[in-house]
């Protein structure tokens, strides 16, 4: 019940949580680039520059569209010669080899240049945001989630990353190609513009508030991802506690539950971007059809010409679509503008206690007499409880003081107090009459050093862990401490000695070995003042007995106080302290204190007492019966198992069809692991884990390829409105079909917008479950992993956090619109080429031939991208492992005063790719530039070949505009590889490597039978008695022999 209430609690404060962060202001455009440099800066308008140019280069080709077009219906009306027809269809052709060197030269400009203003601007935010948590007073950390940190670190700054990168460049570059088409169409005949103009309110509108709504739900979505991924790195870093008590199935709940809630708030965002893009495409077609039911009306009453009409018809159409093209880009603005406010919220933040402050005095000299006056304090995140109620004492120079007491009554809130982790309500504490408020933070620091009850190791060397102590320890330095610390021999009988990697947070050591190391790292701070919070708590008695006595005489010259459960460790105290509900009760020695018989007396009797029932309670051991029901054999590999029954029947256990499922699973990806080192996913195997959805799929996938085949269609209609324009004005048959024709692009936008709405809700329900459930499979599977595989470096709490919170949901790129761009495209390319083909086989094969050249440059340039995001995948993780330590520990951190060294070690595994990056931008910039640019370059060749064909009488003038007009209709760009990329980390549980521990080791308990294991410090005691326990739960697999 307890339990529960206590859950209930958590859940509480999560959503309060959630609701603080919710009302995060967004930041603003210039907010968005406040760092960048000057030269980031010129490069931006460089850029803004080259879009601009990009982005007019569209509407000028409808200029050279329009009088082409204006040609050959004179040619087909008979109203101009061979020779005049061949003259200016050549001038044309030129004019588009012209246009497609300036297209080029504009879009290498724009796309190097953003690219490269947000590879400097992330970098340096990403640095900015990390160095401003390690900024951060503990207090703060008390209300934060670690793992919704390490989200922000890298989800919130991926999210700036696409705002401010290309589609920024493209959202600016779709914006000058509207404007410019606007206005190529106003100056050649205002009337036509503004009558298809006039939806042109309803569609800015519409788009304006749906991109508000896709930002908000956006910015929605990934708070409620946080939540998730804070679950998940509060589990994984407690994943042994987790599995000790048979949590997996709740933990698995919870993280469920909270994947739930950001399911729904990713389909309600593919809801606002199906609404926004269908309302965009059916205003759009709506537009031609006024446009081209009024051009009738005009050409009829010889208004204008065919050719005018085509030219603002072309401009309008680049101009809408430009405009419908820049929704998503403002969405992902939008999107990055709220993410950075949240960054900026932390970077930002007045800190009550700057743990990186420069400010302060700097005594010369300290002697560490420590004045404690009417000390009152309360925790921020319980205000009303009032931890110390006005404590005042003394500690002199070289004095051994230890603070006694119950759970609870205070005795580490002083340590943490004197450390300045915490600011008091009232009162003062002062080293040799200094307030410690009043000292630099980083020098108080370094002045004291400190042994906590859990000692925090990195994931490094013993050797670097004691230069966390201090950076500049000399080896006979380090030797002396370890030896003080009774560490020595057991490091030297390590395999790798001092250079062997202790584990995450320091798992590949014994509890003892831990607590060692610990205090070898404070022992080569020479502190002035020690401050031993339980230091011993974890030794055996032997090893407590030594390093008691070492710990005695390191205190010679030195403050120390000690915070002791046990009370045998303080009996030489020179001072003890009796503390009891946030109040001094007695002070004294061991032999005044005992005398008295008071409060402390109890203490001591009370653990005499619990000690010796222990050993009573050892002697009497009831006989438990040990379920046989989840015994297994693995005979593939011929070792002993033990599936995951809980010996504690309170706690629910996972159903077996799900285990045996999940070993399926297991065994499939290690045994392709083996085969390959990696597994690399295509479109069948995330369709295989969306086979729920495939009902949405199929709809989708329908929806997608009646929308593809809309476009070789649409180039007929607008092919046989040329034609009808060809005829001479007045002509009856030319205000009829026209009109009929103008009314089947009407059709057109009510089949467009229906099916972009509908298949972007249904590829929407389909990648978020898929994103969900791969989620929630990877966790789970994470769930079942034995001991060995957290031990290792690659599987971090961090790393397995940053692929959570980061890969997975990339893999619903496979199946949400981007799928529907695959079958739209196809079903398009199909349809288009069938009608090249059925008008003029020749042309055909020619644009056959080019027409892979328009995929060859989005090809080139996804390929650098997807080089570029999987170098930056490599390099974040390693950075994201630094920083997940530094956030998980970050009391020791501060402690130890490594923000900067920490701080530095990140930015060392940004810095490379950074550069390659940068370098990398180029080469997407050319890409970029031929893709924007083949297209003039392909008019000009058909058109070209065309006339050429024309004048030998192998082919019609209209045949010619048909066959181009379907292949450019028909021509679109697709984005895949981003999920590939991103399914490969998703799918790959790597195998770990065996350390060996226990080396043949053999021993029989018959029921009944007490089993004692003695012996030193670092011989594996508790890896033997945590491994007969975690056999039970499947915590480990077993290298050779058995278990029965």
């Amino acid at each position: 019940m307890r339990s529960t209430k206590k859950r209930e609690g958590l859940n509480i404060k999560e959503k309060q949580k959630e609701k603080t962060r919710d009302s995060v202001p967004r930041a603003n455009i210039q907010q968005l680039f406040r760092y960048a440099s000057t030269f980031d800066r010129v490069l931006l308008l460089i850029g803004c520059i080259g879009a601009v140019g990009n982005g007019a280069a569209v509407p000028a080709m409808s200029i050279i569209m329009g009088r082409v077009t204006q040609n050959f219906m004179d040619y087909i009306g008979n109203v101009t010669s061979t020779t005049d027809f061949r003259q200016v269809v050549t001038q044309h052709c030129l004019s588009y080899v012209y246009l497609g060197c300036f297209t080029f030269a504009s879009a290498a400009i724009q796309t190097t240049c953003f690219l490269t203003v947000c590879e400097n601007i992330v970098y340096k935010l990403r640095r900015e945001f990390f160095k401003a948590i390690l900024r951060q007073e503990i207090a703060w950390f008390d209300k934060n989630s670690s793992g919704t940190l390490a989200t922000k670190l890298y989800d919130d700054l991926e999210r700036v990353k696409e705002g401010t990168g290309d589609k920024l460049g493209l959202m600016i570059q779709y914006v000058a190609q509207f404007i410019g088409g606007l206005t190529v169409a106003l100056t050649h005949e205002w009337k036509l513009t503004l009558i298809m103009l006039s939806l042109a309110p309803l569609m800015i509108t519409c788009g304006a508030f749906i991109a508000k709504l896709m930002a908000s739900a956006a910015i929605r979505e990934a708070k409620k991802y946080a939540v998730a991924g804070g679950i998940a790195e509060e589990v994984l870093t407690s994943i042994r506690t987790v599995i000790a008590f048979n949590g997996q199935p709740y933990e698995c709940e919870r993280y469920d539950k909270a994947l739930a809630d950001g399911r729904s708030a990713g389909i309600r965002k593919s809801v606002y971007i199906g609404l926004g893009l269908g309302l965009t495409m059916f205003i759009v077609f709506s537009m031609y059809c006024l446009g081209f039911w009024f051009g009738t009306d005009f050409v009829y009453s010889n208004q204008m010409k065919g050719g005018a009409v085509i030219t603002v018809f072309f401009s309008v159409l680049m101009g809408s679509m430009a405009l419908g093209q820049a929704g998503p880009q403002l969405g992902a603005l939008g999107t990055a503008m709220g993410a950075a406010g949240s960054l900026y919220e932390i970077i930002d933040r007045e800190l009550e206690i700057d743990s990186c402050g420069a400010s302060g005095m700097k005594p010369n000299y300290l002697r560490g007499r420590i004045t404690v006056s009417n000390l009152k304090f309360a925790y921020p995140t319980r205000p009303d409880v009032e931890v110390l109620k006005g404590i005042s004492f003394e500690a002199n120079p070289g004095e051994t003081m230890a603070l006694v007491g119950a759970s609870g009554s205070g005795k580490s809130t002083v340590i943490q107090l004197l450390l300045r982790y915490y600011k008091p309500q009232e009162g003062k504490i002062t080293i040799d009459g200094v307030e410690i408020d009043k000292i630099d933070i980083e020098f108080l620091r370094n002045f004291i050093g400190v042994v906590s009850q859990e000692p925090a190791l990195f994931n490094t060397t013993i050797e670097e862990n004691i230069h966390y102590g201090r950076e500049n320890v000399t080896n006979d330095e380090m030797i002396t401490a370890l030896n003080e610390a009774n560490a020595y021999n057991f490091v030297e009988e390590l395999p790798n000695g001092i250079k062997t990697i202790v584990g995450d947070r320091g798992t590949q050591m014994s509890g003892g070995q831990k607590q060692r190391i610990a205090i070898a790292r404070a022992l080569v701070r020479d502190p002035k003042v020690l401050l031993l919070d339980e230091a011993t708590s974890a030794l055996d008695t032997e090893s407590e007995r030594v390093v008691q006595q070492a710990l005695e005489n390191a205190s010679k010259g030195r403050t120390t106080i000690v915070v002791a459960h046990r009370l045998s460790t303080i009996r030489n105290a020179d001072k003890i302290i009796v503390m009891k509900n946030g109040e001094i009760v007695e002070v004294g020695t061991h032999d005044e204190l005992t005398a008295q018989k008071g409060v402390y007396y109890e203490l001591v009797n009370a653990q005499m007492f619990s000690d010796v029932h222990e050993s009573a309670d050892d002697s009497t051991v009831p006989d438990r019966k040990i379920p046989l029901d989840g015994l297994a054999s693995n005979s593939a590999e011929n070792k002993s198992c033990i599936s995951r029954h809980s010996i504690n029947e309170e706690t629910s256990d996972v159903t077996d069809t799900k285990y045996r499922q999940g070993e399926k699973d297991l065994k499939r990806l290690r045994k392709e692991l083996e085969e390959e080192g990696a597994v690399q996913a295509n479109l069948l195997n995330i369709l295989q884990y969306a086979h729920p959805e495939w009902k949405y799929l199929i709809l989708a996938v329908l929806l997608s390829a009646v929308r593809g085949c809309a476009f070789p269609v649409f180039s007929l209609f607008f092919t046989q409105i040329i034609e009808v324009f060809s005829r001479k004005p007045g002509d009856p048959t030319l205000k009829s079909d026209g009109h009929f024709w103008a009314l089947m692009f009407f059709v057109m936008a009510l089949i467009q917008g229906s099916t972009i709405m509908g298949s972007s809700f249904f590829f929407g329900i389909s990648a978020e479950h898929l994103t969900t459930r791969l989620r929630s499979m990877m966790f789970r599977n994470v769930m079942r992993m034995d001991a060995n595989y957290f031990d290792m470096p690659r599987h971090s709490p961090g790393k397995i956090t940053t692929r959570l919170a980061a890969d997975t949901p990339n893999v619903r790129s496979a199946i949400d619109y981007r799928l529907g761009s695959i079958f739209t495209a196809l079903t398009g390319v199909l349809c288009g080429f069938g009608i090249a083909f059925y008008f003029g086989w020749h042309l055909a094969v020619l644009t056959s031939v080019i027409f892979p050249l328009l995929g060859a440059g989005h090809a080139l340039q996804l390929r650098f991208m997807a080089g570029r995001e999987t170098g930056d995948a490599k390099e974040v993780e390693n950075s994201g492992k630094i920083a997940m330590e530094a956030i998980e520990s970050i009391r020791t951190v501060q402690a130890l005063t490594l923000q900067q060294r920490l701080f530095d070690q990140f930015c060392l595994h940004l810095r490379r790719p950074h550069k390659t990056n940068r370098r990398k931008a180029v080469m997407q910039g050319v890409f970029y530039g031929f893709s924007c640019s083949i297209t003039h370059f392909m008019y000009s060749t058909v058109f070209g070949f065309g006339l050429f064909l024309i004048l030998r009488g192998t082919t019609q003038p209209l045949n010619v505009l048909r066959v181009l007009y379907a292949i450019s209709f028909t021509a679109s760009s697709l984005g895949f590889r981003r999920c590939h990329k991103s399914a490969k980390c998703v799918l790959q549980l790597s195998a770990t490597s065996k350390v060996p521990i226990l080396q043949g080791f053999d021993i029989e308990v018959k029921p009944g039978e007490t089993l004692a294991l003695v012996g030193r410090s670092g011989l594996w005691k508790v890896d033997i008695n945590i491994t007969s326990r975690e056999v039970l739960r499947s915590f480990r697999w077993f290298l050779g022999s058995g278990w029965s």
